[in-house]
């Protein structure tokens, strides 16, 4: 399950924002929220989360790429999850 938002005992805290987006993307957004049943919120959000994880995972392969990347050892990354 994807969670979002800041968190306080479990709970996903959530604000409010006004954007404005060219009527195309809306109609995008109308389509899309008709064929699958989830509310305009939602996919907007969805789009959002995958649209940050896409820029994590090109940092991750430019550093990596530069040479800049870091190396974890396997050891040390099943220790982090307490394996």
């Amino acid at each position: 399950m994807v969670k979002y938002g800041k968190f306080i005992k479990g709970i996903v805290m959530t604000k409010k924002m006004t954007i404005t987006l060219e009527e195309s993307l809306i109609d995008e957004i109308d389509t899309m929220a008709l064929e699958s049943g989830k509310k305009k919120t939602q996919i907007i959000r969805e789009a959002l989360q995958d649209y940050f994880d896409m820029n994590a995972v090109t940092k991750t392969v430019t550093e990596y790429k530069m040479g800049t990347l870091e190396p974890i050892k396997h050891s040390d990354v099943r220790k982090s999850l307490g394996l």
